[in-house]
């Protein structure tokens, strides 16, 4: 008795040091990355087999008032947003109040005649062709102005905004179709769009800190945004409520953890309406999409296991919530500094709880030099506006041609000059095979996922 005892406890006693030992490297690594990245506050949640193992505070809400990131600060999401506006859409679809394949038409007036044949399906997905209005000089300013109503808005993009392709023609991430099903959303159910999220999504969840980022409202416990900008911190305002449906949610670690909770369990959509949300889209005839899509989700593999992902953001803030769902582990990272790229933590982070999704520590021998170099001289002509068209699939191409294909990369070049170009790892999906690159820009490493088909173009480029 006393022996099995003895085991018990230093099973425990061992079980406890490790979690201790795991969390102590999540801490030391999100604290040199702070400092690399100049971000000022920052708060992480790690849930596991549906329970919360980690949610801390890191850094400063505040930077003028000393005031500390907790657990409960209230962050801008971003793009995050958009997961809710997926699954408000779909639970009017299983209503029968929206059709996926019905045309945007018919919920809203005045849609201009190039763009009837679009879909709800293909705003989704972004795969309407409909320009991301971000990238339109003077129209974020236009339409982010005080009284604008969400159709207000609505009537701007149909009188200056085109499509850069053909629907379902190719993907190109486009925040004007989901503030439009913001509208559909409001149409469809007779509820403004943030009325309906709180009655269907955040109060039965009980995420009583998540709601519109509004600048004039006052919110407890909500951070300030910062940006980095000519070796200091800067002050950037909050986000209007005009992104609503594209970006507005602000949001704490804790309440996302009840979010995640939420979908693990099944709440609030059929299995079937999950199943179609975390499908890639199929472009051009069933081609491979230049991101794998989803409805408000990213769909994705990693080292064989489904991820589903989402980043956000905004002018003062980054986040990102991370599923890998056959390990049934989730990573989410709010922080308050401008727009940067911080994907690359999600993998990090749950290689320490998920040995198997750890990168690679040591150099890795490449067995194909030749298509590394190819590799590396594909993205130096994107990041120089130059690209070889030889190199990719024809929906990639599209891709590179749109105002949000050659912004993406001008974002990137900013981290400075490439220093190196390193293989990591490869794994194969299907017909089509994934190399993955080390990557230091400037003095800030990266990382690239680079999808290739059966005939070696690319389809994809990603960001971890």
């Amino acid at each position: 008795m006393i022996s099995n005892f003895r085991l018990i406890f230093t099973a425990l006693f061992l079980l406890c040091a490790a979690a201790s030992a795991r969390a102590d490297v999540v801490d030391d690594y999100l604290a040199a990355q702070m400092r690399q990245l100049h971000i000022p506050g920052l708060a992480v949640a790690v849930v596991r087999d549906g329970r919360l193992v980690k949610a801390r505070g890191y850094g400063l809400a505040n930077v003028e008032l000393n005031a500390p990131v907790t657990e409960d600060t209230v962050f801008e999401i971003g793009s995050v947003t958009k997961q809710f506006t997926a699954v408000a859409i779909m639970m009017l679809v299983e209503e029968g109040k929206v059709g996926l394949d019905d045309k945007l038409s018919k919920y809203l007036t005045g849609v201009p005649e190039a763009w009837s044949a679009i879909t709800i399906r293909q705003l989704l997905t972004h795969s309407s062709g409909i320009q991301n209005y971000l990238d339109v000089p003077g129209l974020f300013p236009e339409t982010a102005r005080p009284g604008l109503t969400h159709d207000d808005i609505a009537k701007i993009f149909f009188a200056r905004l085109r499509l850069d392709f053909q629907p379902s023609e190719t993907w190109s991430y486009s925040n004007t179709g989901y503030l439009l099903l913001g509208n559909v959303i409001e149409k469809a159910s007779g509820k403004s769009y943030w009325a309906f999220l709180d009655e269907r999504i955040f109060k039965p969840l009980v995420m009583n800190a998540t709601r519109s980022s509004e600048p004039v409202a006052l919110i407890p416990r909500r951070a300030a945004g910062y940006e980095w900008h000519d070796g200091k911190l800067e002050n950037r305002a909050a986000l209007t409520e005009n992104a609503y449906a594209a970006g507005s949610i602000v949001s704490t670690v804790r309440d996302l953890a009840k979010w995640d909770a939420a979908l693990s369990a099944g709440k609030l959509l059929k299995p079937s309406s999950f199943e179609q949300m975390w499908r890639a889209n199929k472009v051009g005839g069933g081609a491979t999409a230049p991101f794998n899509y989803g409805f408000g989700w990213f769909v994705d593999t990693y080292h064989g296991r489904r991820v589903v992902a989402h980043n956000g953001g905004t002018p003062v803030f980054s986040s990102f919530i991370h599923r890998f769902v056959d390990d049934r582990l989730t990573v989410i990272i709010l922080t308050n500094h401008a727009d940067r790229v911080i994907d690359h933590l999600a993998i990090d982070i749950a290689g320490a709880y998920v040995p198997a999704l750890a990168r690679p520590q040591e150099p890795q021998a490449d067995a194909d030099a030749q298509t590394s170099q190819k590799l590396q001289q594909a993205l130096l002509d994107i990041f120089h506006g130059q690209p070889d068209s030889a190199s990719f699939t024809p929906a990639m191409q599209l891709f590179l041609r749109t105002a949000t294909g050659r912004g993406l990369w001008q974002w990137l070049t900013a981290d400075g000059a490439l220093q190196s170009f390193t293989f990591s790892e490869r794994e194969s999906v299907g017909d089509e095979r994934i190399l993955r690159y080390k990557v230091v820009l400037g003095d800030t490493t990266r990382w690239f996922s680079f999808t290739l088909t059966a005939d070696g173009k690319i389809a994809q480029i990603n960001l971890w």
